[in-house]
């Protein structure tokens, strides 16, 4: 079946029964700090450096953030 869209502002057409599907792509291995510490943390897929030191990273800016909330209530 011949599938017409607008792309660019410009109409295009694509034929849907010639199509295939290819599985999962599997996803790049995450960026890794070059710390100890660094294993396993959330941030660094983000793109942009979160360390400056071993154990001064975004990652313990958080969990002392969260931690003052927790004091807080």
């Amino acid at each position: 079946m011949l599938v017409h869209y607008k792309r660019n502002k410009q109409t295009a057409c694509y034929d849907s029964n010639n199509l295939s599907t290819v599985g999962r792509i599997p996803p790049a291995e995450r960026p890794c700090g070059p710390f100890q510490s660094c294993g396993g943390c959330p941030y660094p897929s983000h793109g942009f450096i979160c360390y400056s030191a071993e154990g001064d990273c975004l990652r313990t800016d958080m969990q002392k953030t969260a931690k003052r909330k927790e004091g807080a209530r």
